[in-house]
C-alpha cells in the first residue's frame, strides 16, 4: 500500500472513532436510569433534598454513589458532610450526618460534625439535642458533654452549661493534657450567671494543672478581670501550711472544716471540685442545686452527682468562701473508711502548692 493509501485509512479509522464516542447514546455519559434511582435511595435514607443539578455533580454524587453501594461506608458519608457544606447546603449536611448515623447503628463522629455544623447555623437547641446523642454513644467519652456544654451556654441554658462543661473536665483522662476549652466555657457561664468570682477558679485550675504552659499573659488578664468585676476577696492564707504525705500509698488525709463541721478529707488534685458525701452535706448544711446532674470518675467508676456551694472551706489557717463542690450519694461516693470527701482545685487552686515526695506546702500565690 502506497504512503498516500496508508495515511487515508489512518484518518478514516480516526474518524470511525471519533464517530462511535460523539454518536454513542446519551445513556453511556449520563447516569443510567439504576444509577439516578440509587443515588434518590441513598438521598432519601439521609432525609436529603437537594436541587437535580446538585445532586447530580460531583463530588456530591461521587459520594452518594459511594453510599449506594456500601450504605455504612464511613469515610463517604464523612465527605459526603464536607462536599454539602462547600456546597453550601450546610443544613443539609447536618441531617444526612445525623440520619446516617441512625440508619447505621450509631456513629459518633457524624453526629460530631453535625453538631459543629448545627452550631454555626446557631441553632443552639438541635445542637444539644444530637450532643446528647454522641453522649449515649459515648457516655465516658469528654466530646459529646463538652458540645453540649457549647451548644447549652450558647442557647442560654446556664446551669446546663456548667454541668455539662464540668463533665467533661472529669471524663477527660489526662488532665496534663486538657484542651482550655471546658475551662473557659465553664468561667463564661459563671461570668453570665453573674458569679464572675466562681469565673476565676476553672481559670486558675486550669493554670495550676501546667503552670509553664497555662500560666500566660491571656489567664492572668482573665483572672484579674474576672476578680475585678467580681471585687472578689482573696483567700486567707496567713502563712505556709505544711502536711506529711503517707507511705507507701502517697495518700494525704486532712482534717477539714466546711461551714465549721469537721470533716476528713483526701487531697486531690485530679479532682476538679472539692467532693462531698451526701450524708457529711446534710450535717454541713451545704447549698446543693437540685437540679443539677454531673458525671464523675471515681475508683469505683462512674457516677453521677449534683452541684453544690461550702460558705467557707477551712485547712488549718488556710481559708476559702463560697467554694463550689459536688455531692454524691453515700452509696456511690465511697473515699475510703471514715473519709468523707475529695478536697479538690475549687478550693486548692486559689493557693499555691508544691508537692515533693515527702510534703504537701499549701500557702497563698503571690
Amino acid at each position: 500500500m502506497t504512503r498516500s493509501g496508508i495515511t487515508g485509512l489512518a484518518l478514516f479509522l480516526s474518524f470511525l472513532i471519533a464517530s462511535a464516542v460523539f454518536s454513542a447514546p446519551a445513556a453511556a455519559q449520563s447516569p443510567s436510569a439504576a444509577d439516578t434511582e440509587g443515588l434518590l435511595a441513598v438521598m432519601e435514607r439521609l432525609s436529603l433534598k437537594l436541587p437535580t443539578n446538585i445532586y447530580e455533580s460531583d463530588p456530591i454524587r461521587q459520594h452518594l454513589w459511594e453510599l449506594s453501594r456500601e450504605r455504612c461506608d464511613q469515610t463517604a458519608i464523612t465527605n459526603l458532610g464536607k462536599a454539602l457544606e462547600n456546597a453550601g447546603y450546610r443544613r443539609e449536611a447536618s441531617t444526612a450526618l445525623v440520619r446516617y448515623s441512625e440508619t447505621c447503628g450509631g456513629h459518633a463522629p457524624a453526629l460530631r460534625a453535625a453538631v459543629v455544623i448545627l452550631l454555626r447555623l446557631s441553632d443552639y437547641d438541635t445542637a444539644a439535642t444530637v450532643a446528647s446523642k454522641v453522649i449515649e454513644l459515648e457516655p465516658f467519652g469528654s466530646a459529646g458533654y463538652l458540645q453540649r456544654g457549647l451548644a447549652n451556654e450558647r442557647g442560654g441554658l446556664l446551669q446546663k452549661a456548667i454541668d455539662d462543661y464540668t463533665t467533661a473536665i472529669e471524663m477527660f483522662g489526662d488532665k496534663q493534657k486538657i484542651p482550655s476549652a471546658s475551662y473557659f466555657g465553664l468561667a463564661r457561664s459563671y461570668d453570665k450567671l453573674g458569679q464572675p468570682c466562681d469565673a476565676v477558679l476553672p481559670i486558675e485550675t486550669w493554670v495550676s494543672l501546667n503552670p509553664a504552659q497555662n500560666d500566660s499573659t491571656q489567664t492572668q488578664a482573665m483572672i484579674a478581670s474576672y476578680r475585678s468585676k467580681g471585687k472578689c476577696a482573696p483567700p486567707v492564707a496567713p502563712s505556709e501550711e505544711v502536711f506529711a504525705v503517707s507511705t507507701p500509698n502517697n495518700v494525704v488525709k486532712l482534717p477539714v472544716l466546711i461551714n465549721g463541721t469537721r470533716g476528713l478529707f483526701l487531697l486531690d488534685t485530679g479532682a476538679t471540685f472539692v467532693s462531698l458525701r451526701s450524708s457529711f452535706a446534710q450535717k454541713a448544711k451545704v447549698q446543693i442545686d437540685p437540679n443539677s446532674v454531673v458525671r464523675l470518675h471515681t475508683a469505683n467508676g462512674a457516677s453521677t452527682a449534683k452541684r453544690g456551694r461550702a460558705a467557707t472551706i477551712q485547712l488549718r489557717s488556710l481559708q476559702a468562701k463560697e467554694v463550689p463542690l459536688v455531692v454524691q450519694d453515700d452509696a456511690k461516693g465511697l473515699f475510703g473508711e471514715g473519709v468523707d470527701g475529695l478536697l479538690g482545685m475549687s478550693f486548692l487552686s486559689r493557693f499555691k502548692l508544691t508537692v515533693d515526695a515527702r510534703n504537701v506546702r499549701i500557702s497563698a500565690r503571690k
